[in-house]
């Protein structure tokens, strides 16, 4: 799970992603910016190109957002 400190707040973001299979949420890595990481997926959604995006275990996941139904991307704070 992701812990980030800003502002003096703990917060945990997370990516939902709809696909035709059942919903797989993958808790991100800590130095995602989350705007950047909206405004690529739907740049490459639109190209047709993949992305690779790194959850908090460090494991990469090569993602084509073409193919995805819908994405959220959820910041939680504590």
């Amino acid at each position: 799970m992701l812990a980030m400190n800003m502002a003096g707040k703990d917060e945990t973001m997370s990516i939902e992603l709809i696909t035709w299979e059942p919903k797989h949420v993958w808790h991100l890595a800590d130095d995602t910016n989350p705007k950047t990481l909206l405004d690529t997926m739907s740049k490459h959604a639109r190209r047709g190109r993949t992305l690779t995006i790194t959850d908090s275990h460090g494991d990469t996941r090569i993602l084509n957002p073409a193919r995805l139904q819908a994405w959220t991307i959820e910041v939680n704070r504590e």
